[in-house]
């Protein structure tokens, strides 16, 4: 008992300094995704449609690296939880998730079913972003379940739409504790793989290459969370530590090359023809192994060409990423608001005015998620400590 007390003093602060600006950057890929789909602009440049085709619309990407992180970072902490204790406080792990996770979520869900709705008649039917309700299940986003919104009514309000990703994470945090409590630890990580290719298996059989049950069903996004769970499980471990610790430069550099190569690759993924759907059933689980071998590179790797903590300024914005991630496409409609009444053309609108909106936009995600975190999450979050045994700090 001593023994494991002195443990529990000694472990109780978890910090993955490098994590931060990882998390900044992955929020970054969705921000331009974003913004090169939905502000309205249209360069006819063949280059211009090469690039925004070819990199900014792989910013979905961002969330399929959200999805990895947090698969690592939940199944680590509760594995060092069941380590110290013997148990996994499943009531405690639910709250804690509660209130990281309810209060800003649900002040996103009132914005949008309650007071953008109002914006609705006085916009023009060409305005970008779109404010209306009607073509929308509203218990799908009051229940954690907007990723179904999308596959049953289509993307039809962007705004409240992007939390489909959060939706995937609640329900995973609802069973995930379960697993890990309740699955003997050395059959664990077979429980990880069997999910990841119970996840391929749901798309080549049940989506067959369709994009939206692909990228939206639960099913099949839950290979990227296990997928961060299978490092959570090799990263307790010695000798995988001392393996990635020695890892060669030159090994990081070409595994970075490989990802980098293979983001515009999956424009032409089509190219598959009669293999498309094996192609893209297998892809997901592509992308989610470089993006575990990134997590952990960034983790123990001793000779990593840069480590994203060194830049100080992107990785003190780590820890409002949930925030900017959140809010990002509101302040987009706001500042789209406030251009259209002050009487600058949205309609069409030149490169000059989409660069003066992506950057005020982005100045603003920032003000906001920070503001957010200090003066309204923060209240939750002291809370949310006092149901923790180990502390992210």
């Amino acid at each position: 008992m001593r023994r494991i007390l002195i443990a529990m003093q000694d472990t109780t602060k978890l910090f993955f300094p490098n994590l931060e600006g990882l998390r900044f950057f992955a929020f970054f890929v969705v921000f331009i995704n974003h913004a090169t789909g939905s502000l309205g602009y249209n360069n006819h440049s063949e280059t211009f449609a090469y690039i925004r085709s070819h990199f900014f619309w792989n910013g979905d990407l961002g969330v399929s690296f959200f999805f990895v992180l947090s698969g690592f970072l939940i199944t680590y902490l509760l594995l060092k939880e069941k380590d110290l204790t013997g148990t996994i406080n499943i009531k405690n792990f639910y709250l804690r998730r509660i209130l990281r996770i309810w209060p800003l979520y649900f002040l996103i869900v009132a914005l949008c079913l309650l007071a953008f709705p109002i914006f609705e008649n006085i916009l023009p039917k060409w305005f970008p972003i779109g404010v209306s309700t009607a073509e929308i299940n509203k218990w799908f986003y009051i229940t954690f379940t907007g990723n179904f919104d999308y596959l049953y009514n289509g993307i039809n309000n962007f705004m409240i739409g992007i939390l489909w990703s959060v939706s995937v994470e609640e329900q995973f945090y609802l069973f995930w504790p379960l697993i890990i409590a309740l699955v003997p630890r050395k059959h664990l990580f077979k429980t990880f793989i069997l999910i990841i290719i119970g996840s391929i298996l749901f798309r080549f059989y049940c989506a067959k290459g369709n994009p939206m049950i692909m990228k939206y069903h639960s099913l099949s996004s839950v290979s990227d969370l296990a997928s961060g769970a299978v490092i959570a499980y090799l990263a307790l471990k010695e000798n995988v530590i001392s393996w990635f610790e020695k890892i060669p430069k030159y090994m990081i550099l070409i595994v970075y090359l490989i990802l980098f190569i293979l983001v515009p690759m999956r424009f032409y993924i089509w190219k598959f023809g009669i293999h498309y759907n094996h192609a893209s059933s297998l892809m997901p689980v592509v992308f989610s192994s470089l993006f575990a071998f990134v997590i952990m590179e960034q983790n123990y790797a001793k000779h990593s060409f840069y480590k994203i903590s060194n830049w100080r300024i992107i990785s003190s914005f780590g820890k409002y990423t949930y925030g900017m991630y959140c809010y990002h496409m509101i302040v987009f409609f706001i500042v789209l608001l406030a251009f259209h009444f002050m009487g600058i053309n949205l309609n069409g609108m030149s490169k000059y005015t989409f660069l003066f909106v992506l950057l005020i936009s982005f100045f603003l995600t920032l003000v906001v998620s920070e503001l957010s975190y200090h003066y309204y999450e923060s209240f939750f979050l002291k809370l949310k400590n006092k149901y923790s045994l180990i502390r992210k700090e």
